[in-house]
């Protein structure tokens, strides 16, 4: 390849050699759900190019970048893990042998890690180098959870890091809160068949378009809008800039009011959205995905709890969710179950079963006795 094909990405680098470094990342590659945080050739070579990426042997290479300015490490939205100082050391994108890794890591910051502030970033479902970092004396300080579902584990080893105090609901995925009284699912049940068409949900993670919903409660009096304004994109706020969206009972709320008021009596009167969600039979599929476009979402005080009551379900239908260390957990919600989800969690749903599954998913705000609640069961 003479110099005037390189392309301008390439930063100089010859594109057979970064695809030859592209395959030593195909494991670390493997975890990521999204392009955007594969370690790529792209990538690679911007690395290469600010003097970021360091090669230990053949096969093992790692990142690492010093902070100019002080910064928020967070979990998901705003809820805050950790802040990085000007001249702290991230470490990332390590691959190959983790004992010659770590030996060159401490070369390189003056022979002794323990002497500077140095933040890890690896995959949390890599339990390989999870259990390696915990065996070097690494403090686990919290997860990073990204819109597409991936899930980070952060160390560190240094001095005393900046205390952040994070309340315990923050690390809940999916909780059972509690049973209900099966006679109001029972008779919210047979008065299903009379719904009006049930509306698309607009999330890319839709496969198959076999996720669909109706408002009971929502932006609209019309049930068939299930959007959330804060939601949507500039392009959509821009299409309805002028129109007024605000909570309130949609139409068909009348007709199922009585009941579901029974079953919120226990969490307050600070109820949002309240939406029947379907989900398509046959492998019907919600993708693994997460939904942190919504500020208000979680179950911290305060915030938007989600909160699902099964109407109408089989055995079928698995919630699989990623706590904040990676870990799955499937199961099974039955009718007569209360249950909280954090959608901020990464998250899948499928229904394998033959019939519709539909859901009454209600978004209220925490209150301290849903927080308790939340912990007591987690």
């Amino acid at each position: 390849m003479t110099e005037s094909e390189i392309k301008s990405w390439q930063h100089g680098y010859d594109i057979d050699y970064l695809k030859d470094l592209e395959k030593k990342y195909q494991h670390y590659n493997s975890f990521a759900l999204s392009p955007f945080v594969q370690f790529k050739k792209n990538n690679i070579a911007e690395s290469l190019h600010k003097n970021q990426l360091f090669k230990v042997d053949d096969d093992s290479f790692y990142t690492l970048k010093t902070s100019k300015v002080k910064s928020k490490i967070t979990m998901h939205g705003d809820t805050v893990v950790g802040f990085k100082r000007p001249g702290d050391l991230t470490i990332g994108n390590i691959t190959g042998n983790l004992e010659r890794v770590w030996v060159d890591i401490e070369d390189r910051i003056e022979g002794s890690i323990t002497t500077k502030n140095t933040w890890f970033y690896i995959w949390a479902e890599d339990k390989e180098i999870f259990n390696f970092l915990m065996d070097k004396g690494c403090s686990y300080i919290g997860p990073k959870i990204t819109t597409f579902g991936e899930i980070y584990s952060i160390f560190y080893k240094g001095d005393t890091p900046v205390p952040v105090d994070v309340p315990m609901t923050e690390y809940a995925s999916i909780v059972k809160l509690a049973d209900v009284d099966k006679s109001i699912i029972d008779s919210i049940a047979n008065r299903l068949e009379n719904l009006p068409e049930f509306t698309n949900h607009y999330s890319n993670y839709n496969k198959g378009k076999s996720w669909s919903a109706l408002s009971l409660r929502g932006y609209s009096p019309d049930p068939s809008f299930i959007t959330k304004p804060i939601e949507m994109s500039k392009k959509w706020k821009e299409e309805h800039k002028d129109e007024n969206f605000f909570l309130q009972n949609t139409s068909l709320c009348d007709t199922f009011k009585e009941d579901v008021e029974r079953l919120l009596e226990p969490f307050g009167e600070n109820i949002h959205r309240v939406r029947f969600m379907q989900l398509k039979p046959g492998g019907g599929e919600l993708e693994r995905h997460t939904d942190q476009v919504d500020p208000d979402s979680g179950g911290s005080i305060g915030k938007l709890a989600r909160i699902h009551f099964p109407i109408v379900t089989n055995p079928g239908v698995i919630f699989t969710v990623w706590d904040y260390l990676g870990k799955k957990q499937e199961v099974h919600m039955k009718a007569g179950e209360c249950w909280f989800l954090d959608t901020r969690k990464a998250h899948r749903a499928i229904n394998g079963g033959t019939e519709n599954r539909i859901h009454l998913v209600v978004d209220l705000i925490t209150e301290t006795k849903l927080a308790k609640k939340i912990l007591e069961n987690m």
